[in-house]
């Protein structure tokens, strides 16, 4: 009878390391990640009507479920964070199978990525590079700000756009000027948000040793970062959408972002930053927000429904 309790008690430990590894991917979080691939989809495929295929679930997967889901995870084995990261109010502890667990998932992603075509397929390995020296150790450039930013820049934002516009057009040398200043818009948005997802962790990453963008600066100025930085990303994006969609879509559009960084200006005055708690799920509001809106405007679109 001690026996048969002692295996219960080990599967039970077995599901519960599993579950964890899963829960270390942070799937629900990836999925705010979506609009950026998404928009470099739309781009491409908005003059011909192309409506999403095999093709584009395949790279999709490959980016927002392995990609994103491994790199976090990697991300996680090296940080061991115990506060608020996003996503999860308390992280799972973290164990030794973490780190192949990540690298596995990322694999099989590559596979998908090679299964979409050969130029989508080094994107995705060069943002696989990318993420990997954000958390490795060493060059750990998480712990540098510019260079986190720069991780950002790149990685979750012109790499996403453009392997979403490879996804419908393969020939990345077509991409025409109008068309990057529409990637370019929402990298900003994306680079311009980052700051206010560390704002809450700022004790946390300096015990690391990282220093990261917003302990560099300070909560007020990552604030000020923030709204000039998406301010002049929200302009750049109303223009495009203006050319592209005309003048009720890019009202909008304007109307959104507006309301949104009136939001972000006031929580700037009554920020506290000994309410980890609450900033936290202000940063997940806001994030949901933004994602969702943009999400659901972009898919209006590329299914038809609206023009």
């Amino acid at each position: 009878m001690a026996d048969l309790a002692y295996l219960a008690v080990d599967k039970s430990a077995k599901r519960a390391v599993i579950r964890d590894l899963f829960i270390h991917l942070r799937l629900h979080f990836q999925l705010l990640l979506a609009p950026i691939f998404l928009w470099g989809y739309f781009l491409a495929a908005h003059p011909q009507s192309i409506r999403p295929d095999l093709k584009f679930w395949l790279a999709f997967l490959a980016f927002h479920l392995f990609l994103y889901g491994g790199t976090t995870a990697f991300n996680s084995y090296y940080d061991r964070d115990e506060g608020p990261v996003g996503g999860l109010v308390k992280p799972p502890p973290v164990t030794a199978l973490l780190l192949p667990f990540s690298l596995i998932v990322q694999a099989i992603g590559a596979v998908l990525a090679f299964l979409v075509s050969l130029p989508f397929a080094v994107l995705y390995l060069v943002d696989f590079c990318i993420a990997s020296a954000y958390s490795y150790p060493y060059p750990r450039l998480k712990s540098k700000p510019l260079g986190s930013m720069l991780v950002i820049g790149i990685g979750q934002g012109i790499l996403p756009a453009v392997a979403g516009w490879m996804t419908a057009n393969p020939h990345w040398q077509t991409i025409p000027p109008l068309t990057w200043l529409a990637i370019v818009a929402a990298t900003l948005i994306t680079v311009g948000f980052y700051p206010l997802t560390q704002i809450y962790q700022i004790d946390e990453d300096l015990a690391r040793g990282d220093l990261t963008f917003a302990a560099w600066v300070g909560p007020q100025r990552a604030f000020r970062f923030t709204i000039f930085v998406q301010g002049f990303a929200a302009l750049l994006l109303v223009g495009v959408i203006y050319r592209l969609l005309g003048p009720i879509n890019a009202g909008v559009v304007a109307l959104f972002y507006i309301a949104l960084l009136a939001a972000i200006l006031r929580w700037a005055f009554t920020f506290d930053n000994t309410r980890i708690l609450e900033n936290y799920r202000q940063v997940m509001r806001i994030n949901m927000l933004t994602s969702v809106g943009f999400l659901g405007f972009i898919g209006l679109h590329l299914f038809g429904i609206l023009s």
